[in-house]
């Protein structure tokens, strides 16, 4: 199919009357539309799917009598569900008045500075993030699933270490989590645009 396609696409400057290059042009403006669409989809229906998670949360906290630990365990979910709508926002700032070559190349531009923005914020946010709730706990001291690593005679300091140990671990299993997720949700659709991007390079060129 892409053989033939070249082979059309040639023959169509070719022969200056004809029309097909434009119909060409239709076909990869109607195949990069539709795997665009579809990461995009796929982007917000993973972002929504925060915001249940923070009410699974707060209802949690409330039965487990965590009740302030587990407000700010949502606030953290919702944050992050405001910095994945931010990042999305993005995707607005295209020109969608470029060619479609160009406004591909930008699209793909996008995503690689999401990802890298979203793994960063696993890095190295949410062991901070982990960290603060060790230390709500520290100075709320109440019964809680954490008492069995902060005790009344645990120091600031030894909770910090605590914490800090199981921010890191939780950091990496979280990015690992999400480099696996992503090659599972996305790892298709990114590469059927890396290829569209490639066969109209290669179709320009010639």
């Amino acid at each position: 199919m892409e053989k033939s396609i070249e082979k059309i696409w040639n023959e169509a400057f070719i022969t200056e009357d004809s029309l097909i290059a434009p119909k060409i042009n239709d076909l990869y403006n109607q195949k990069s539309k539709s795997i665009i669409n579809k990461i995009k989809r796929t982007y917000e229906f993973d972002n929504r799917g925060l915001l249940p998670m923070a009410g699974i949360v707060t209802i949690g906290g409330i039965l487990l009598s965590e009740t302030i630990i587990g407000l700010y365990g949502t606030f953290l979910i919702l944050a992050l569900y405001v910095f994945n709508s931010r990042l999305l926002k993005r995707f607005n700032s295209l020109d969608i008045k470029s060619d479609n070559l160009n406004y591909l190349k930008s699209y793909r531009r996008i995503i690689s500075s999401i990802t890298r923005s979203t793994k960063k914020l696993f890095m190295f946010a949410l062991p901070l993030a982990v960290l603060s709730i060790f230390v709500l706990a520290f100075f709320i001291k109440d019964e809680s699933f954490l008492s069995r690593f902060i005790t009344d005679d645990t120091t600031l300091l030894q909770t910090l270490g605590i914490g800090a140990l199981i921010a890191v671990c939780i950091s990496i299993i979280c990015t690992i989590a999400y480099t696996i997720s992503t090659r599972i949700l996305y790892s298709t659709l990114f590469s059927k645009l890396d290829d569209i991007i490639i066969e109209m390079e290669n179709l320009k060129e010639q």
